[in-house]
């Protein structure tokens, strides 16, 4: 179930965060691809980070579930407690830099 989202992911999937909280992630996102059905597909990849059963984060491509054609990168990691799943979608830009200052 969808919990939070970011501003960007609500523009991204066109949809507010008041409507996609408690939705199941599949009412909001799909495999993009028709081999990803699989034990390592998307849904796998959610329950494995939900259950804590894969430590490291995993990527998928997904679509928005009402799209065709469209591919979004998501990547899939473990968060918590209490132990739940962070689906993060990348649009294809590169992340912006954030300017880091040293301590002296």
């Amino acid at each position: 179930m969808v919990q939070a989202m970011s501003r960007e992911a609500q523009s991204l999937l066109g949809v507010t965060e008041e409507l996609a909280i408690d939705k199941p992630v599949a009412e909001l996102l799909v495999p993009a691809d028709a081999e990803s059905q699989s034990r390592t597909g998307f849904a796998a990849a959610i329950t494995h980070a939900a259950d804590g059963q894969d430590p490291e984060t995993s990527r998928r491509f997904v679509r928005p579930w009402n799209t065709f054609g469209v591919r979004l990168r998501a990547r899939i990691a473990t968060c918590g407690p209490p132990r739940a799943a962070l689906v993060v979608l990348e649009n294809g830009r590169p992340p912006a830099l954030r300017a880091v200052t040293s301590p002296r």
